[in-house]
């Protein structure tokens, strides 16, 4: 019986021998002659693939060191857009009454047809304030990101705002437009954030000066002159911002941060600011309602009331006024550098799309080409930021002027200098101003409250 047994596992033995060498000759015979030449199909059933698929209870993975699993279906293109929202403030409305809205709907017209009838959407928004442009932004991302506007105008400083949250979308990577040379100078430091360019200059703005050619003549060649003349002179003493203080300050070599980006004073060009307005006060130059004044406006109404023969103000706000009997020039130079501080107007994108994106960066660089901005700008009294613009305007005089004031400004301190060293100047101006204190201990003072 054990002789039977062993017999019938030898021939079970050669059995699979012989099974495994028909394999193995047959495999040769596939090698040789090809896997298409087979005619006939071969099952192996012993051979058997088996996919482990991991187990619903095993330790979880962190997703950062998993790779997410590859969508092999195609995705749907999404569809081109078809409209451009773009939010603009009420003095730009192209529907708006004068030459400068009508140049600005025929702009924004030809944009419309160069690029397949797409419909330009205009919304205007106040421009600053409760439901202004910023405001409005800022809601529109929280509550409704859907009615965001793919392209909006913003004030520097609030374009600054914008930035910080996220608002805006840099445009290092949609444009080269504001690396190019034809710009001023303040207009390309205005366009950066943080070394990023979040805006695109529209209008700029610069700190002059005002004044009637009959109360001052000969014009002042610089801050002492001026402050030796009869003519009474006005500014917004009082402003919490310190526009003109700030201005004087960086002219006479002050630096308003430090190597570390913080703010920070130097008592000594500021002692020689606050002196040039005690020898004012003591002159008679800077009178008791200047010492009041809080903004551009109050200034410019004072000075309409015939009650200063100068006032600091804004270029704008020259340009938007009668100009009947007045001139402008640039802020007199309070030491041996001809300095001014600008701002101005910049569009942003703020849609995260990447083709409105595209499409609105367009649409921006349609809207600064030098022959637009050199209309739209006369027509509307506004800055040119583009040295060719402002080459095309047709008032010799005035286009000297103003290519002088634009070349001498450099970019107003950050939101967040401004909001740490402006109360300090104007108070330190005030008090000079009022005879409270000497100019030296008021500036080391506001130098001592910085730190």
């Amino acid at each position: 019986q054990a002789v039977l047994s062993l017999q019938k596992m030898t021939d079970k033995r050669k059995t699979k021998a012989l099974i495994i060498q028909a394999f193995l000759a047959l495999m040769l015979l596939v090698s040789l002659a090809g896997c298409d030449q087979i005619p006939f199909d071969i099952e192996l059933p012993w051979l058997q693939v088996t996919q482990e698929l991991p187990s619903k209870t095993a330790t979880s993975v962190s997703t950062a060191d998993t790779p997410e699993p590859v969508d092999q279906t195609t995705p749907t293109p999404a569809p081109p857009p078809t409209d451009l929202i773009i939010w603009l403030p009420p003095e730009m409305d192209p529907n708006g009454a004068g030459s400068a809205a009508e140049l600005l709907k025929a702009k924004l017209n030809a944009f419309s047809i160069a690029n397949d009838k797409i419909e330009v959407v205009v919304r205007i928004k106040n421009a600053t304030g409760a439901g202004g442009l910023l405001d409005a932004l800022t809601a529109t991302s929280a509550a409704a990101p859907a009615g965001l506007p793919d392209l909006i105008l913003l004030p520097r400083k609030d374009l600054e705002t914008a930035a910080m949250k996220s608002l805006v979308y840099p445009l290092d990577t949609l444009t080269k437009v504001v690396d190019e040379d034809d710009w001023y100078p303040y207009a390309q430091d205005m366009a950066l954030i943080q070394g990023v360019i979040y805006g695109i200059p529209l209008s700029g703005d610069a700190l002059a000066m005002v004044y009637n050619p009959e109360s001052i003549n000969p014009l002042p060649g610089d801050w002492n002159a001026l402050v030796e003349g009869n003519a009474e002179v006005l500014f917004a003493a009082d402003d919490p911002q310190a526009a003109l203080t700030t201005a004087l300050y960086l002219a006479a070599g002050g630096a308003v941060q430090d190597n570390q980006r913080r703010p920070t004073l130097i008592a000594e060009p500021l002692t020689q600011v606050l002196k040039a307005y005690k020898e004012g006060v003591t002159a008679n130059v800077f009178r008791e309602q200047t010492f009041t004044l809080q903004s551009e406006s109050q200034v410019w109404q004072a000075f309409e009331n015939a009650q200063a023969g100068v006032a600091i103000v804004s270029v704008s706000r020259y340009l938007h006024e009668d100009q009947t009997g007045i001139s402008l020039a640039p802020l007199p130079p309070i030491s041996e550098i001809n300095l001014t501080t600008g701002t101005g107007w910049l569009l942003a994108v703020s849609t995260p799309n990447p083709e409105r994106q595209a499409l609105a960066t367009a649409l921006a660089e349609s809207l600064v080409e030098p022959a637009f901005m050199s209309q739209w700008t006369f027509a509307s009294g506004k800055l040119p930021t583009r040295p060719s613009a402002l080459e095309s305007w047709q008032h010799n005089d005035l286009r000297t002027m103003l290519n002088q004031i634009s070349m001498m400004a450099v970019v107003q301190p950050s939101n967040t200098i401004t909001s740490s060293i402006g109360p300090i100047l104007r108070d330190a101006t005030l008090q000079v101003l009022r005879e409270l204190v000497e100019p030296s201990q008021a500036a080391k003072v506001a130098e001592e409250s910085i730190q």
